[in-house]
């Protein structure tokens, strides 16, 4: 360790800067898996994606097909296939409006009067009126927008219920076009009009397949791009999945709905003009019973009427389940009615599989999603004569600030100007004004779960939020969000691109933020079932502001809770929770992977901070005991207990009892303060040292703790330490 000192301009000297030397080469190395593969892990990944809420839907289809095979001949021929790609299209369409109204949680009966009146106007427009194609098609799409905006207004805006309101307009729709067909229905059949262009939308093919195949190839996809990539679909999602919350959150609720019915009266109208292009006539049924057909298909797709579910997929697949037996029933020359019934009864049959299925899923994801490993901790060392009942509570004399202004403080740092600032529980950011800290206002309100916080080179914060990512707040109170994914895993059944639970960062000279997840399978409500777990779930990431670029830097790490830059600013500390240890890290060579600096601590760390004089400070979050040491090494103990016993009984680390240790640049234990067993500070997650003082949170705490240092630098501040004194 060196002290550098510089002669400024004025003759004053700077205080002494101290510089680390870290002797990175000989710490041993820590082993990183490069692949975490489990059978079970794979098993409940697999039985944990959305897709696999299909299964028996997809298994009915194929069910289905190969009955049709097997007793029926040239029913899958190219020519019968092409036959029904031809009539399938518009009632395809059709029931992708339909579940985009059931997705925001509506419904519409109107959907078989509407697609008879777009079909009617398409021919009025194009025999009557004479209008070309080019005009007859949004003149169609037009006509059911307008329809659908009438459903909208009145189930969405109005909010009057859905189903009588599609009822009233499908009495309502379906009489003006008995009326509007009768008195048209001879003219447009006497019309001797020929147009090319009509012809080819309704009869003739492009690379093999008809027209009106492709359109509805073009449909599902924006539909399918339209859940999964635009802010509307996950508007609507939301709408359809809880509507008091997406209100709540800031959705238009009544504003999503009523978009909703516009948007499946369009495609409605679309699916009409194909119809009127396909067969040049409407009739009198025309379009009855077709509500109550797709809405088989939907709910057979879905597993049920499920609101808030975008599954284009799963509707397509029992879209042609229900399609295709269909068809095959009534070319094997069964009566109308009795093909009704047999579908019925299949229907009811499928569906009564699915629900028990789907009644029993999360019961076999949660005995099989937990995964413990073998794991043996390292024995303590480091900490004699330092533990709770060797030395005396050194935190007993802090100063209690914010009691009961804030709750669960899981970081806390200061500004150069000594204002506090920490993060709580319902997702904001409190400040507390320099210098005696008594007044407390919200800075920011930005939702999620702030942890870890840090202040980069223009004093902005930036925080790392559970369940959203990478935050940058500014002191005016505005924020943004600068990364909330990184790239996938080379082998990873689920996506895990997504950043579940950021938890503790620290900033580069150069501007990179160094951040940690902490754990890949696990939120923030149940954080703790990794250590039950045992495995390298977690990583460390980095944001490049520059390039707005996030990366994973280290994979398959144990917890990865704090992080810090140390003095040198050449490594980089990592606190892996569960091994008790601290990790480093050469910015350098990070590909080399990590070395161990420190191992076998009393307690399970969280974050890491510089200390003034060249050392650092370290929360630990619990401490460590005998029977959990144990329990670590017999994985097949901790999964019994959490199939057998209730989840308050389980056997967890003491995470209500934990201190902070004073490390030197080494990493060498040199200092240990506790409180007393019935202490205000009985769970530290974090500290910072600030011009003489150590400033203390907890992640259940509902107060800060501040502790006088003797012996310290009293100008010494976490800002200058990174960025230097302005």
């Amino acid at each position: 360790m060196t002290q550098l000192v510089k002669p400024q301009p004025d003759g004053a000297v700077h205080r002494p800067a101290i510089v680390e030397h870290l002797d990175f080469a000989a710490l041993p190395r820590q082993h990183v898996p490069r692949f975490v593969l489990s059978p079970r892990r794979i098993f409940s990944d697999v039985l944990s994606r959305g897709w696999i809420e299909s299964a028996i839907p997809f298994l009915a289809f194929l069910v289905v097909v190969i009955t049709i095979l097997s007793t029926t001949d040239g029913f899958f021929s190219s020519g019968n296939l092409r036959t029904m790609a031809q009539y399938a299209p518009d009632a395809g369409i059709v029931v992708l409006a339909l579940l985009i109204v059931v997705a925001a949680g509506g419904i519409d009966l109107s959907i078989g009067s509407n697609f008879a009146m777009t079909a009617f106007v398409a021919l009025f427009g194009f025999h009557i009126l004479e209008l070309p194609v080019w005009a007859v098609l949004p003149m169609s799409v037009m006509t059911g927008a307008v329809i659908g905006t009438v459903n909208g207004t009145l189930a969405g805006l109005l909010g009057c219920g859905a189903l009588l309101t599609t009822l009233g307009t499908m009495i309502t729709i379906r009489g003006l076009y008995t009326l509007a067909s009768q008195s048209q229905l001879v003219e447009i059949s006497a019309s001797a009009r020929i147009d090319a262009a009509w012809d080819y939308i309704g009869f003739e093919r492009f690379a093999g397949m008809p027209v009106g195949f492709w359109a509805l190839v073009v449909v599902s996809i924006a539909v399918f791009f339209m859940y999964r990539q635009s802010r509307f679909g996950w508007h609507l999602l939301a709408v359809g999945g809880n509507r008091k919350a997406a209100r709540n959150g800031g959705i238009q609720v009544k504003r999503t709905v009523f978009l909703a019915y516009i948007m499946a009266g369009a495609l409605v109208g679309l699916a009409g003009f194909l119809y009127a292009a396909r067969q040049n006539s409407v009739g009198s049924d025309t379009g009855i019973g077709m509500e109550f057909f797709l809405l088989t298909a939907l709910v057979l797709g879905l597993g049920g009427f499920t609101p808030g579910r975008g599954a284009v997929v799963s509707v397509l697949i029992g879209f042609a389940t229900i399609y295709f037996l269909n068809n095959a029933m009534i070319n094997a020359g069964f009566r109308g009615d009795l093909v009704q019934f047999t579908q019925g009864l299949i229907i009811l049959s499928i569906l009564a599989i699915d629900v028990r299925f789907k009644k029993n899923l999360h019961r076999l994801v949660a005995s099989s999603y937990l995964d413990p490993v073998k794991r043996v901790p390292e024995p303590i060392q480091g900490a004699e004569g330092l533990m709770p009942d060797q030395i005396a509570p050194k935190l007993a004399d802090a100063t209690i600030l914010g009691a009961g202004e804030i709750d669960g403080p899981e970081d806390v740092i200061l500004d150069v100007q000594g204002n506090l600032y920490c993060g709580t529980r319902d997702g904001r950011i409190v400040r507390f004004d320099a210098p005696d800290h008594l007044h407390s206002r919200t800075l920011a309100k930005i939702g999620g779960r702030p942890l870890g916080l840090a202040f980069d080179q223009e004093g902005r914060i930036v925080t790392c939020v559970a369940g959203m990512g990478l935050v940058r707040v500014s002191m005016d109170g505005t924020h943004e969000l600068l990364s909330d994914q990184t790239g996938r895993s080379l082998i990873s059944v689920q996506d895990d691109t997504t950043i579940r639970m950021a938890d503790d960062l620290d900033i580069a000279p150069d501007g990179m933020i160094y951040f940690t997840d902490a754990t890949k399978r696990y939120d923030m409500e149940n954080w703790a079932m990794d250590l039950l777990e045992g495995r390298p779930n977690g990583r460390l990431l980095s944001y490049d502001p520059r390039s707005g670029r996030t990366r994973t830097v280290c994979d398959n790490l144990v917890f990865p809770n704090g992080v810090c830059l140390a003095h040198d600013r050449r490594h980089l500390l990592v606190a892996s929770t569960w091994e008790c240890s601290i990790l480093a890290f050469d910015l350098q060579d990070l590909a080399a992977g990590p070395r161990v600096l420190v191992s076998g601590l009393p307690g399970y760390p969280d974050n890491i901070n510089r200390a003034s004089d060249g050392g650092y400070w370290l929360a630990l979050a619990g401490m460590r005991n005998p029977v959990i040491d144990l329990a670590m090494k017999h994985p097949n103990v901790r999964r019994r207990m959490t199939r057998r016993v209730p989840p308050t009984n389980w056997l967890f680390g003491n995470l209500n009892i934990g201190g902070v240790l004073k490390l030197d640049s080494a990493g060498s234990i040199v200092d240990a303060f506790w409180d007393r067993p019935d202490g205000p500070l009985y769970m530290i997650t974090s500290m910072r040292e600030h011009k003489g003082a150590l400033y203390l949170g907890g992640v259940t705490n509902n107060k800060i703790g501040r502790l006088d240092l003797p012996d310290v630098d009293n100008g010494w501040t976490g800002p200058d330490s990174y960025w230097g004194q302005k």
